[in-house]
């Protein structure tokens, strides 16, 4: 009985699972947050330095990021991922005599893995990216904003990413992974972390 038992939860297990197929190309897309620190508090102290007054400064850790991605499979088991993902803007506030200095950064890029996946449903990849960084710099004064610069970054880096692919029928999944960009942009220390949750086709 108890060997009958074993046997059946590991074929209602075992069918909970979603797997690439040798040859098949599948899509899917995934939300959720980007963590990145774009320095807040060592540009504080600097602009303090700099003016010989306390500033008083705010911004923010992470914001909303998007990917879209196609996945072909090797084999059961590995797969070639190619992806595109875009953020939502990382802002950072300082204030100073009555000043404000906002700073904005957003990021997009594509990126290419491989990605192993057992029979349990779990997954690594590992692979490399190519990004870009884009910031605006404005001054606020009297309610008054002013625009003062535009820059952007381009560059390579590596990812990694830990994931599970859960079934949901015969054609979709469900997805939970966290990824980790370095050097988005290219810039060393300009790192991200992406959590996200998606589906799969």
């Amino acid at each position: 009985m108890k060997k009958l038992i074993t046997i059946m939860v590991a074929i209602l297990f075992s069918s909970s699972v979603a797997q690439a197929e040798q040859g098949k190309f599948r899509f899917g897309a995934e939300a959720g947050y980007a963590w990145a620190d774009i320095g807040a508090e060592k540009n504080a102290q600097a602009l303090a330095n700099a003016v010989g007054a306390t500033v008083t400064y705010s911004y923010d850790k992470a914001d909303l990021m998007g990917r879209v991605y196609g996945q072909y499979g090797i084999n059961k088991n590995l797969s070639a991922e190619i992806g595109y993902f875009k953020s939502a803007s990382l802002d950072a506030r300082y204030t100073v005599s009555g000043v404000t200095v906002n700073e904005t950064y957003d990021v997009n890029g594509f990126d290419l893995s491989g990605v192993y996946q057992d029979d349990s449903g779990f997954y690594g990849k590992a692979g490399v990216h190519k990004s870009e960084i884009n910031g605006d710099l404005s001054v606020t004064v009297s309610g008054t904003r002013y625009n003062i610069a535009s820059a952007s970054q381009d560059g390579t880096g590596f990812l990694v990413g830990v994931g599970y692919e859960g079934k949901i029928d015969e054609k979709m999944s469900w997805t939970a992974g966290v990824t980790y960009y370095d050097s988005i942009g290219g810039l060393s220390g300009a790192d991200a972390t992406f959590a996200s949750v998606g589906l799969r086709f």
